[in-house]
C-alpha cells in the first residue's frame, strides 16, 4: 500500500510536452520581439544561445544574458517583450498529454488526493489546462504567478494543511529540480522528478535539489515511487 495520501503534478514537461509542442515557436516569437527591440544579433544566433542557456537558467535570467551579450538600447524593453511572447504561447484548442500520463491519472485518483500545481502566466497555464481537458481529474488546481514571487512550496503547504496529513505523505512530480522538487523538499514532501525536456541536465543548487526518485516516462511512476 502507498505511503503517500496526497500527489502534486506538475503541469509543464510532466504531463504536457511543452518542450516538444509550445517552446519552438514561442522561443523564436521571443527571439524576434529582442530583435525588434534592437539585439544586436541574428534569429538563429539568438535561438541557440537561448537553448544553450535552457537547462541551467530561468528565462529572465536567460532574456538578460542574451541581451547583455549582444547588446541593445533598449535593455528593459526587449527582455519583458521577449519574456511576454515566452510565457503566452500561442496554444492549440486541443493538446495532447504525455504518453502514458492519462492512464496513471485515471489509476492514482482512485486511492489518492490528486493536485495539479503549475506555475507561469496565469492565463497561459488556464488555457494549457483547458485544451488538455484535464481539470476534472483533480481535487484542486493551483497556478503560481512565479513574476510576482510566487513559489510552489506555498500551494504544497496548503495540500498538507488542508488535507490534515503529514508532509511525508504528500509527493511532488515535476521536471525541475530547483522548483518541483526544491519546494517540495523544503516542506518535507517526498519528490519524484521527471527528467523530460529541455531543463534535463539541471545542476542541483540546494541540498533540496536532490529527489527521492527519477524516472524518464510515466510507465515507471507507478513502481518507482511505489503507488
Amino acid at each position: 500500500m502507498s505511503k503517500y495520501k496526497s500527489i502534486a503534478f506538475d503541469l509543464d514537461d510532466t504531463l504536457l510536452d511543452t518542450s516538444g509542442i509550445l517552446v519552438p515557436a514561442a522561443a523564436r516569437r521571443s527571439c524576434e520581439a529582442m530583435l525588434a527591440a534592437g539585439l544586436r544579433c541574428d534569429l538563429e544566433t539568438c535561438l541557440q544561445m537561448r537553448h544553450e542557456l535552457a537547462s541551467q537558467y530561468s528565462h529572465t535570467e536567460i532574456f538578460t544574458k542574451i541581451v547583455d551579450r549582444f547588446g541593445t538600447n533598449q535593455k528593459g524593453k526587449a527582455i519583458h517583450d521577449a519574456l511576454e511572447r515566452f510565457y503566452n504561447p500561442e496554444i492549440p484548442e486541443k493538446l495532447p498529454m504525455m504518453p502514458g500520463s492519462l492512464e496513471n491519472i485515471q489509476k492514482l485518483r482512485e486511492s489518492h488526493n490528486l493536485f495539479l500545481v503549475t506555475m507561469g502566466s496565469p492565463e497561459a497555464q488556464a488555457q494549457k489546462i483547458r485544451s488538455l481537458g484535464i481539470a476534472p481529474l483533480f481535487k484542486k488546481i493551483y497556478i503560481l504567478n512565479g513574476f510576482i514571487g510566487e513559489k510552489k512550496e506555498s500551494a504544497f503547504l496548503d495540500i498538507v494543511q488542508s488535507e490534515g496529513h503529514k508532509p511525508q505523505e504528500l509527493l511532488s512530480i515535476g521536471n525541475r529540480l530547483s522548483s518541483e522538487i526544491r519546494d517540495g523538499k523544503r516542506i518535507g514532501a517526498d519528490t519524484c522528478y521527471f527528467a523530460y525536456g529541455e531543463h534535463v541536465g539541471e545542476i542541483p543548487q540546494y541540498p533540496e535539489d536532490h529527489p527521492d526518485f527519477t524516472i524518464t516516462q510515466h510507465q515507471d511512476l507507478i513502481p518507482t515511487c511505489g503507488l
